[in-house]
């Protein structure tokens, strides 16, 4: 087995993107989104699963300088410290997005929110919000304000064609010189989900960094048994 050569630079941090794969599950979002570029208002961007929100999110927001793409600081802050520090960053832009991570957030960033959205509406911002959560898990007015916005959601590839495309762009990024013999065997292998599928090329993409070996078809067989 031949060992990979890591090179000691310092790069930001970057979830492994790639280039966005347009195909048909996403044509409706997009739509829409064009036209929120346009007419502006309150969007909420949703999806049943993962679906490449952030990364279509993360493209507008580099094609287009009017555009402050938000995000959850970590650490433990308040309300008032996030809505200030948002506003910072976006009060000087027309157009909002708040990527939010999925699931339940702490109740000080749901508050944030829903100053967030209140802001928005008194300065005539056009805000896009984008998250994944049960409504029912939602805190009751960060719920009523999501459900007074238009809902516009997003699916995943439902063919092994698009997928592919999806998993080629990724694994592009992530710059696997593999990716011919381990691509058919994550189709073959993993439940045909964007989800499980993305899942397992971090798996796999951990392993190889942590033992310095080039991933192989062989190879990624065994990893993803030994974690069954």
């Amino acid at each position: 087995m031949s060992e990979q050569q890591t090179l000691e630079l310092l790069l930001p941090i970057k979830k492994h993107y790639g280039s966005w794969v347009r195909h048909p599950q996403v044509e409706e979002a997009l739509g829409r989104l064009a036209l929120w570029f346009v007419q502006g208002g309150l969007l909420w961007l949703t999806s049943e699963s993962v679906a490449g929100k952030s990364h279509l999110l993360q493209a507008l927001a580099d094609e287009n300088p009017h555009v402050a793409l938000l995000a959850c600081d970590e650490g433990d802050m308040s309300s008032v410290h996030q809505l200030k520090l948002w506003l910072e960053q976006c009060e000087h832009q027309a157009y909002w997005i708040l990527d939010l991570p999925s699931g339940n957030i702490p109740s000080a960033f749901a508050y944030a929110v829903f100053h967030l959205i209140e802001r928005a509406k008194e300065m005539n911002k056009a805000l896009l919000i984008s998250w994944r959560c049960a409504e029912h898990n939602m805190p009751p007015e960060l719920r009523s304000r999501l459900l007074m916005m238009e809902k516009v959601e997003m699916s995943a590839p439902a063919n092994d064609e698009d997928l592919k495309r999806v998993l080629d762009s990724v694994l592009h990024n992530m710059q696997w010189d593999m990716k011919e013999t381990v691509l058919p065997v994550l189709l073959q292998y993993v439940p045909r989900t964007l989800d499980a599928l993305l899942r397992a090329l971090v798996l796999l993409d951990a392993y190889s960094k942590a033992h310095k070996v080039k991933m192989n078809a062989a190879l990624a067989l065994r990893v993803l048994a030994d974690h069954d």
